[in-house]
């Protein structure tokens, strides 16, 4: 019998191939002998018509599982897959997994975007949301044949919004949040402007903690940034320096490092640290109890292009500590704050 609990939900979860049909669906039960019971009633619906509940079709825990299994794993970006797991974890649990497909109609899906701006999530990010859902309800229909039409819903406009940024307030409300693995992490993201796969993937081939007056780091290119040298604060040079001393074994290249919980989160750390990959659960938590709902990890290089610009650092300065390939990407974060007007106007003045 394919049946198991997940942690943390008193139902019993029913998952088991039969006839080439995969099913792996909730059984709404706590009793281990009707999940068994549901399980053999679902086989006989597969052996009578050929398919479970057509009456309600696929829900959306089923389809999601299967667009990641069939359309998001063979892709091989693990990060990019690490990312859309928790995307869809979170429309899974808002829009609820037992939906059947065929209720997500316009309405519903206008209703989901509404409460996600209401939480505070930035236009950009809701849109990804949507996007998300649509794709899943877009392979429903083209290729599994579970739904007929799929609504549409136009993407919020974007023409206005500005980068979020933090305040230094709400950089001290982060930091103390943050689980001692995370922490360094967010410092090194708000001091250097890097992208979270670049300080993921930093070796310390590309560390020069030497180099005088300020120790650098190298990111190497890729297909947003172009190669460059950040040259390090005294908070991320304490940082490395503490690494490169006690975190890192010799064998290991990657600098940023975490020794995650054994026994399923509950255990003691174990022995090994591991290269971090993307810590969105964690940093999920810390924006919750920094009550930073609206804040994301792409935001703190946000930040650290703000607070140059801000200090009188020209702009094509920012622009090649970020990495841009064009110094106009650079030029959104020169917006004059309500002072640097005030002090234009009195140029005038003189």
């Amino acid at each position: 019998m394919a049946v198991f609990k997940r942690a943390g939900s008193p139902y019993w979860q029913i998952e088991f191939e039969y006839k080439g049909q995969q099913v792996r669906r909730t059984s709404g039960t706590v009793s281990m002998r009707k999940a068994q019971e549901l399980e053999e009633q679902w086989r006989r619906e597969i052996d009578e018509r050929g398919h479970i509940g057509r009456s309600a079709g696929m829900t959306l825990e089923d389809a999601v599982v299967r667009y990641f299994k069939t359309v998001v794993l063979p892709k091989g970006n693990s990060e990019a897959a690490l990312r859309d797991y928790y995307q869809f974890d979170r429309t899974t649990r808002d829009l609820g997994a037992d939906t059947p497909l065929i209720q997500l109609n316009a309405e519903a899906l206008e209703g989901y975007r509404d409460r996600l701006l209401r939480q505070g999530l930035a236009p950009a990010t809701v849109n990804r949301y949507l996007a998300g859902v649509r794709a899943v309800l877009n392979r429903a229909r083209d290729e599994w044949g579970e739904i007929e039409q799929v609504p549409q819903i136009k993407p919020l406009k974007l023409e206005n919004e500005c980068p979020r940024w933090l305040s230094e307030d709400e950089e001290a409300r982060l930091i103390a949040a943050c689980a001692p693995h995370l922490r360094d992490l967010v410092v090194f993201l708000l001091d250097t402007g890097a992208r979270l796969s670049e300080a993921t993937k930093l070796i310390w081939a590309h560390v020069d903690l030497d180099r005088q007056p300020r120790p650098m780091v190298t990111f190497v290119e890729n297909n947003k940034s172009l190669p460059r040298g950040v040259p390090l604060t005294a908070r991320v040079e304490e940082v490395l320096r503490r690494y490169r001393a006690a975190n890192n074994p010799a064998s290991e290249d990657r600098v940023f490092l975490y020794r995650p919980l054994g026994r399923g989160g509950r255990g003691a750390p174990i022995a090994r640290p591991r290269p971090f990959r993307s810590p969105h659960g964690a940093w999920r938590t810390a924006c919750t109890k920094a009550a930073l709902s609206d804040v994301n990890l792409q935001d703190l290089r946000h930040t650290f292009a703000r607070r140059l610009v801000t200090k009188g650092v020209p702009i094509p300065t920012v622009s090649q500590l970020l990495g841009h390939r064009s110094i106009q990407m650079a030029m959104r974060y020169a917006q004059p704050t309500p002072e640097g007007l005030d002090d234009a106007i009195g140029v005038l003045g003189r």
